[in-house]
């Protein structure tokens, strides 16, 4: 599998910046992990609209859907219908997504699980103000997971164990106690008890350096730490 980031911010992108988003590839197969403002620009020097496989949404918050409405126009034009996988609250923002029956919707839950391209997804309800789901992926060789959003909680433990790269939310460069998203400290002691091999720091404050954050991080984490750079990709 192959991980690229096309977008590391929230919940609004800095200049010349990009909001939370990521493709996922393997083999042909082109999933698209959230698609935040700013995102499908990004997307589109790497592949065509043609090309996207599937759209999995870990939440339905703007920061990591408002491209999802400009893409609906895109796919209307073209003739195309693409599988979309994102939790079914709030029901509003749910209801919107079935613009002209662009996307075909799938509710995430808990017990969904499915393959695309060899990759094997399932899901976990995380701790965050919006229904919101961690995505792990599953190749038959390495373990993959997206956060999204989240507070620390025990769902969050028992689901990144096992897990050889971690793409987590780390939104505070100081150590405090949220009930909405993961400080940079808790991020790494979570991958840490988890044995995660590879941690890649994401969904940064606009106005905090991703590069400010891996230096305060580097050296705390018993693997190797990254920072989700935009149009960085990664092995995994």
């Amino acid at each position: 599998m192959k991980l690229t980031v096309l977008g590391n911010t929230g919940p609004y992108p800095k200049a010349g910046g990009a909001c939370s988003g990521y493709l996922l590839e393997n083999g042909d197969s082109k999933v698209v992990l959230d698609m935040g403002n700013g995102t499908l620009a990004n997307l589109r020097t790497i592949c065509d609209i043609e090309d996207i496989t599937a759209v999995i949404c870990s939440h339905l918050h703007p920061d990591h859907i408002s491209d999802l409405f400009v893409l609906r126009y895109a796919l209307e034009m073209r003739g195309m219908t693409i599988p979309l996988y994102a939790p079914d609250s709030p029901d509003k923002e749910f209801d919107r997504l079935s613009y002209k029956n662009v996307f075909d919707l799938t509710p995430i839950t808990e017990d969904l699980k499915f393959e695309i391209g060899g990759m094997t997804f399932s899901f976990m309800e995380m701790r965050h103000p919006l229904k919101d789901f961690a995505i792990k992926a599953y190749d038959g060789k390495s373990t993959f997971m997206y956060t999204g959003d989240t507070a620390m909680c025990q769902a969050l433990e028992e689901f990144t164990k096992g897990v050889d790269v971690l793409l987590c939310d780390s939104a505070f460069l100081d150590d405090v106690d949220s009930a909405i998203h993961l400080s940079m400290e808790k991020a790494i002691q979570n991958a840490n008890n988890a044995g995660v091999r590879r941690l890649i720091l994401t969904h940064f404050s606009p106005e905090i350096s991703p590069q400010r954050c891996y230096e305060i991080g580097n050296g705390r984490f018993n693997g190797r730490l990254s920072k989700a750079e935009i149009m960085a990709n990664f092995t995994i």
